[in-house]
Parts: C-alpha cells; structure tokens; sequence
C-alpha cells in the first residue's frame, strides 16, 4: 500500500486530473478555450442560481460517501483552501513523454479551484486506495474552466505516455471510458501503470460537474481490472451528487 501513496500523484497526473497542475498550463488553456468556443459551448459553464453548498455541507457528503471504509481521513474547507493555493502556484508537472503529451496534459488541465468551497476524504486498504474530491464553485471563471476541460475526448495519440518519477521511468496506458455518469459533463479515464518489478497498478479518475458542484473520485489498486474499478468510481460519483442534492 506505501507504493500506492508514494505512486498516487504519478497516477492523478497521467490522468489528466484537474487539481495540482501549473499557472501556466491555466493560462494556456483559457487562450485556447476562446479559440474553440463553439464545440465547447456547454450549459454548465456558467454559475447556475441554486444555492452552493456551504464548507459544513462539502465536508458532510464527503464524509458520508467513504463512511463504510477503514482508515478514512477527511479534509475540510479551511484546510483545502491553503492547499488549492499551492496547486495553484506549483510548477508544471515535469517528465511526461512524448512532450506533445505533456503539452496536452497542459493545455486541459485546470489549476486554480481556489474559487470553491471544497472537501476531500480518503481511505487506503491493502486492495485499494480512494480519494472522494467535492468541489462547491462560487467562481464563474473557475466554472468555465473545469467545463472547458471535461470537453476532453481524444488523447491524440497520448494514450501510451512515460513519466519520469524519482530518477525511475514509469509507463502509464491511458484510455477515455464512455461511463454513464449522473452529471451534465463528465470524463473518466483509465490508466495502467507499469511501475517496474513485474507491478501494474490500475487507476480510475472520474470528473463530473453538474450544477455549480464538481466531484473528482479517483481509485487505484493492484488487484482489480480497470472496468470494475471505473463501475465502483462511477458509482461513488453519481451517490456524490446524489448526496449534494439532498442537502441543497
């Protein structure tokens, strides 16, 4: 299980994840989404009237979605936010080949989500590790950056990509799910990490936005196929949203 946490943000990177990049990948896809406004346009990308959800309630529905797990910590707002701003500030992840990878990596990801009100709770067993993101947007910006993001669809011959971690190289297979999510825009992706020794590790991150709330449920494991581990994320994702209704 140490291996899973030191190889976690390894594996959130080369899936495209939308917390942790760099200032500058931020800056280079909202240019881009005014080029390609037209084929982004989605109704989600602007702030919705429903009321957002407050740090105590993020923080709740967090915690009730790993509730059943052992080993379960949750972070709530006040302690997100000074870590939203350091991913906000981070240097561009470096060591992803090809570099046209790496500049698609780039100009998809979203680095500032310091205009939410945000939750995380994480669990780690021998067979899995799950981290539960519940993101409330305040930000319209913000909104329409994470929209422009989830209208990811083609990993433009990125889908097989090496990443230099620790002085090690470590190839990751990557692929775009068509997972039914409750959501009005949504991305799952897979990808297989050969971390050497003979050792693969699956991981499943699903993003999805509805309304003003945005949820990033990411799992990985050694043990299990990438199409269980994407049914159980997708069913975490939709009992998120499940749970932020009931509460709004």
């Amino acid at each position: 299980m140490n291996k899973l946490r030191i190889l976690s943000l390894v594996t959130v990177v080369a899936s495209m994840a939308l917390v942790g990049c760099s200032e500058g990948s931020q800056q280079s896809q909202t240019s881009d989404s005014s080029q390609s406004s037209d084929s982004v346009q989605s109704p989600s990308e602007n702030l919705t009237n429903q009321q957002n959800l407050s740090a105590e309630q993020v923080k709740s529905v967090a915690s009730k979605l790993l509730s059943s797990d052992q080993s379960v910590q949750v972070i709530g707002n006040e302690q997100m936010q000074p870590q939203l701003k350091a991913a906000k500030d981070a240097t561009a992840p470096s060591g992803i080949k090809p570099e046209k990878c790496a500049d698609l990596n780039a100009k998809y990801s979203v680095t500032d989500l310091t205009g939410t009100v945000a939750a995380t709770a994480t669990s780690s067993s021998e067979q899995m590790g799950k981290v539960v993101q519940i993101f409330s947007v305040t930000d319209a910006a913000t909104k329409k950056n994470i929209s422009n993001a989830l209208a990811f669809d083609d990993l433009a011959d990125c889908d097989k990509v090496t990443i230099e971690q620790d002085g090690e190289n470590l190839t990751a297979q990557r692929q775009i799910l068509p997972m039914n999510v409750k959501a009005e825009q949504a991305l799952t992706m897979s990808t297989i990490l050969d971390a050497g020794g003979g050792q693969k590790l699956s991981s499943i991150a699903v993003q999805a936005m509805d309304g003003n709330n945005f949820v990033l449920v990411t799992l990985q494991t050694g043990s299990m196929q990438p199409a269980e581990l994407a049914t159980e994320a997708v069913e975490l994702t939709d009992q998120a949203f499940d749970e932020i209704k009931s509460v709004q």
